[in-house]
């Protein structure tokens, strides 16, 4: 059950990943993140959204690690302690997304997904 919870956990982080990449790149999909104020994020958000994709990508690895289906032992002792970072993240940006954005989009997309993701992590920590 870890091992399928934790895949579906660093999916959902790599899909947001490409998310970002795909901003990066010019794609008109800024109504779904960063406050969706801007449909093509400007050149100087987009060094958020390359951030987004570092830090995405590296909890999405540590999530695959924590399900045994990575052998990273250089991540091992790190790997509980940033998917307890990502849950707590994800707690708070439950609330934002859902109550602070003025994006429909963002809020009918990302709020779900970070709900989701929040309850896959919580299961996730408490199995172990």
């Amino acid at each position: 059950m870890l091992a399928f919870l934790s895949l579906v956990a660093a999916v959902g982080f790599f899909a947001n990943a490409l998310l970002h990449l795909l901003l990066v790149s010019g794609f008109p999909l800024g109504e779904y993140v960063l406050g969706g104020k801007h449909v093509v994020l400007p050149y100087s958000m987009r060094i958020i959204s390359v951030l987004f994709v570092t830090v995405w990508s590296v909890i999405g690895i540590c999530y695959l690690n924590y399900g045994g289906f990575l052998n990273l032992t250089g991540l091992t002792s790190l790997d509980r302690n940033v998917i307890i970072v990502a849950t707590i993240f994800l707690f708070f940006a439950i609330f934002s997304n859902a109550f602070l954005t003025n994006s429909k989009k963002e809020r009918m997309v990302m709020t779900p997904f970070c709900l989701i993701t929040f309850l896959l992590s919580i299961s996730i920590l408490f199995l172990l």
